[in-house]
């Protein structure tokens, strides 16, 4: 039940919608029925009983067309306020797994692979909506409309209607004994379709490696692998479900089948009328129905619970910005100094800096240096509260344990080693930096960036997924002229230049320095002897610590 609980929530977000679409269709399918079968009752008796013209019985007929069709189209309405309500719920589900994925710290990205975040996203939320909507509609329309069934067929015939009580429980017995297993295989289903989706992403994640060791036929077999795991899961669960099938169906068929026959014996017998043989059939052969379908939706609860307790690991993630976590608060520190205090991270059983200690003041370029893997990265991460570590770490006077998110983040501008490229084009990639930047601003950047292609043409480009319709170099430069257009007091440039050809590193050398002259906090990380020279110091990160390397000119 804690999946339904914790669905509650979207429920009262949208409960009229939720109201409508549940107790609408149960009311007016059971007035429909219940009403369908007094009328068939009252035509059989009239046409055997002779107590009516033919004008009368067609009159009859036709209002009872007109009463049908109104209630068959105001349960219509509730089904599409229902369905309304659906669609509502796994768009807001969506968007919290979304604010969750941007808000919560680094590392809880890390504990889930890409593969396993996109079924997740794509399969799981899907399934999850199910639990508020449809498996909730499974269970209390045919709990309304078979228990008014079930009381007008005990009205009718006693004992009949204890019989199809008794046949209902079994139908529903024998459902619940197949939700543990069929469950078990759900799990194992879901997680095969992520070992799935890992193998296709890392297909199209490395294509161009593939192809260069001819590693095509290794791939496919890798994904022939997790294919077959999946199909042998839902071969499983095929087993299981015609199993039941071959049980409490055909306990429901056979409740369905042989009550009517039952009551035409009855009938012959003078035990009950043939009017009420007719009422009996059309609602006993509705309350079976409706009891198969209540003991489905308890069985597709089981498996729809494991997709949401998947969505629900990231939906329970912390979240980094909440403004009261860890007394953060909103005060601008009073300078831009960068200082860290005997800083420890570790990774695991790793240590990856043991008391780093350094300050890096405005005006003043700190090149960081150090072989790949030796921590520079993860001093930037510190910086920005990334990361958990050890010892602390200072913007001006300000701890940044303590200082917002929001504002930790805006005071500084950031140009990563990997480039974060978006799926639009270069222009919106770029102001991502200031959305509220001018075209001037960002034009501005953009030559700071030392991107010196035909702008007009270059910013329409569109730059396909990852990036992979720029190379490498101009990847580089929107990333840079992003971090550029931010105008923050704090820069950190990680390698680069890396991917720039020498008069674009010129100009971004250019750029340093006049970002120094106005008083700017910039970290320089990069293995290039000829970008580091513009860094009035040099720390070395070796071993897990820090240091000081004279300044060669």
């Amino acid at each position: 039940m804690k999946a339904l609980l914790s669905m509650m929530k979207y429920i009262r977000r949208n409960r009229k919608l939720w109201v409508c679409g549940i107790f609408v269709p149960a009311f007016f399918s059971t007035a429909t029925n219940l009403y369908f079968a007094d009328r068939l009752q009252r035509y059989v008796i009239m046409i055997t009983e002779r107590r009516a013209s033919l004008w009368e019985i067609f009159g009859m007929l036709l209002i009872t067309l007109f009463v049908l069709l109104l209630l068959s189209w105001i349960d219509g309405m509730g089904l599409c306020a229902f369905s309304l309500f659906s669609a509502f719920t796994e768009n807001e589900l969506r968007d919290d797994f979304y604010d969750r994925l941007v808000r919560t710290p680094m590392n809880n990205l890390q504990k889930i692979g890409r593969g396993e975040f996109l079924i997740r996203y794509n399969t799981d939320i899907e399934q999850s909506t199910q639990i508020a909507s449809r498996d909730m509609f499974g269970v209390l329309y045919p709990l309304f409309v078979g228990t008014g069934y079930m009381i007008a067929v005990l009205t009718a015939d006693f004992r009949i209607g204890m019989i199809m009580v008794l046949l209902g429980g079994i139908v529903i017995l024998l459902n619940f004994i197949f939700v543990c297993r069929i469950k078990q295989v759900q799990t194992e289903i879901l997680q095969a379709k992520e070992v799935c989706a890992s193998s296709c992403s890392d297909a199209i994640r490395g294509k161009m490696s593939i192809r260069q060791y001819c590693a095509q036929r290794t791939m496919s077999r890798k994904i022939e692998e997790a294919a077959e795991q999946l199909y042998q899961r839902e071969c499983c669960r095929v087993r299981l479900e015609t199993l039941k099938i071959l049980t409490s169906g055909m306990v429901a068929d056979s409740c369905m089948y042989l009550l009517t026959p039952f009551a035409c014996i009855m009938a012959v017998f003078g035990s009950i009328g043939v009017p009420v043989v007719l009422f009996i059939h059309q609602l006993c052969r509705c309350f079976i129905m409706y009891t198969k379908n209540f003991a489905i939706s308890f069985l597709q609860y089981s498996e729809h619970s494991l997709s949401f307790e998947r969505v629900n690991s990231v939906l329970s993630f912390e979240d980094e910005k909440a403004e009261n976590r860890g007394g953060r608060r909103g005060r601008a520190p009073g300078n831009y100094a960068i200082t860290f205090r005997n800083v420890c991270v570790a990774y695991g059983n790793r240590q990856v800096l043991k008391d780093v200690s350094f300050t890096v003041s405005p005006g003043e370029c700190t090149g960081i240096v150090g072989e790949s893997g030796s921590g520079k990265s993860t001093l930037v991460k510190a910086l920005m509260q990334m990361i958990e570590y050890q010892g602390e770490i200072f913007l001006g006077e300000e701890n940044c344990r303590d200082l917002s998110l929001d504002i930790l983040r805006k005071s500084i501008a950031y140009a990563p080693e990997h480039n974060d490229i978006f799926p639009v084009a270069v222009y919106e990639n770029i102001r991502y930096g200031n959305l509220m930047a001018t075209e001037e601003e960002v034009n501005h950047a953009a030559a700071m960036a030392g991107i010196t292609e035909d702008r007009e043409t270059f910013f329409r480009r569109d730059v396909g997924e990852n990036g992979g319709q720029l190379s490498g170099g101009q990847r580089q430069k929107v990333s840079l002229a992003r971090a550029l257009l931010k105008n923050a007091p704090v820069y950190i440039f990680d390698e680069p230049t890396a991917a720039l050809d020498s008069e674009a590193e010129t100009i971004l050398l250019n750029t340093v320095l006049q970002l120094k002259q106005e008083g700017k906090c910039i970290l320089l990380i990069t293995h290039k002897a000829s970008t580091i020279h513009v860094a009035d110091r040099i720390l070395r990160v070796e071993g897990g610590c820090v240091f000081s390397e004279e300044q060669v000119l």
